[in-house]
């Protein structure tokens, strides 16, 4: 059978809806972050619950272009901390991450109702998106357990989003080191049943 258009877009937005929700929240205050003493990207990964060093990649450059480097770099955290919004530094910060996280699942949650409610869409398709919603309300459940486990252990700072078989963790902790790196990244792997490569941890300062 072939599918008519809509159908066709129907699909489409079944697929990307989780990826749509997850960037949506993930960038939409373009969030700084610190990792030792240079601002990164939110999307830093940690790889093997390894804690990344920014002044790494800056190793096999030579002496000329690490003295430049090196200006350019305290130009730029003085002008990012001037720039850095102010809600990654409040005591609300996490409040607010939720809260963007919450308002870009409800807009998701009410594509895929709607889809699996029209009877015009193809059976397969409304099916899809019911299946994505049951997928959705058990990332909420992880997620949430994820954050009670963590905050037990001292982490009383953090936000959790799952999606499919990656999580996302954003954490703040004084002297957060390689160590909760690993511990965090235990407690993801264990309730989740994932690799640890698929776990991305990001330290909020």
């Amino acid at each position: 059978m072939v599918l008519k258009k809509k159908e066709i877009i129907a699909a489409s937005l079944v697929v990307l809806i989780g990826v749509a929700g997850y960037l949506n929240w993930s960038y939409q205050d373009t969030i700084k972050v610190r990792d030792g003493e240079s601002y990164i990207e939110t999307g830093k990964k940690l790889g093997e619950a390894q804690y990344v060093n920014a002044v790494d990649d800056q190793e096999e450059k030579t002496e000329e272009d690490g003295e430049k480097t090196e200006e350019t770099n305290a130009e730029n955290t003085e002008n990012n901390e001037e720039n850095v919004t102010e809600t990654a530094n409040s005591e609300n910060y996490f409040e607010q991450a939720r809260l963007n996280k919450e308002n870009s699942r409800s807009k998701s949650l009410e594509i895929l109702n709607q889809t699996a409610e029209n009877d015009s869409f193809d059976s397969e398709i409304r099916q899809k998106a019911g299946d994505k919603i049951l997928a959705v309300a058990n990332n909420v459940q992880k997620e949430s357990e994820i954050e009670s486990i963590a905050q037990s252990k001292g982490y009383s700072e953090i936000c959790v989003y799952v999606d499919d078989s990656e999580a996302n963790v954003m954490v703040r902790k004084n002297g957060f080191n390689d160590e909760d790196a690993v511990k965090l990244t235990a407690i993801v792997t264990e309730q989740l049943k994932i690799s640890a490569q698929n776990v991305k941890i990001v330290e909020v300062k």
